[in-house]
């Protein structure tokens, strides 16, 4: 699957951490992402000793507006929701956060979305979906 350099996307995985086929495209790039990395120590003595290191989290907040077509964005983000929700009927198993050089393949730990800007009636037309992915088992992803 060739993904364009300039655009993000997500793309989805399979149980055997290979795409599935399907991808959402991101309707902004992001302006920032964190990425976690966890140490593990042991007691040693007096002393502590280092005894490995895993990725631990990739998070990344997306913008999304509907406010020019005043449109209810629940609508434009209704797509991740659903692929990355067990609880939808589907068997997500991870995704690939993928937007040129960055490359970030895990399972979904947790979906927030923030609603900024309405509609006089109450329609959410801005929102922040913060998405956080826990490194794909056996994946150190350094970079």
């Amino acid at each position: 699957m060739k993904i364009a350099e300039n655009k993000a996307k997500l793309v989805i995985l399979g149980a055997n951490g290979q795409s599935t086929g399907q991808s959402i495209d991101v309707q902004y790039n992001p302006d920032k992402y964190s990425k976690s990395w966890d140490l593990t120590w042991q007691e040693a003595g007096q002393t502590l000793q280092w005894t490995k290191t895993t990725a631990g989290t990739f998070t990344v907040t997306l913008l999304f507006d509907g406010y020019e077509q005043g449109k209810d964005v629940t609508e434009l983000t209704k797509e991740i929701r659903a692929l990355l929700d067990p609880s939808s009927g589907k068997k997500p198993m991870g995704c690939l956060f993928h937007w040129g050089k960055v490359v970030y393949k895990g399972v979904v730990k947790s979906i927030k979305e923030d609603y900024t800007l309405f509609l006089q009636d109450g329609t959410p037309v801005r929102s922040l979906m913060t998405i956080t992915l826990q490194t794909w088992p056996g994946e150190m992803q350094n970079g």
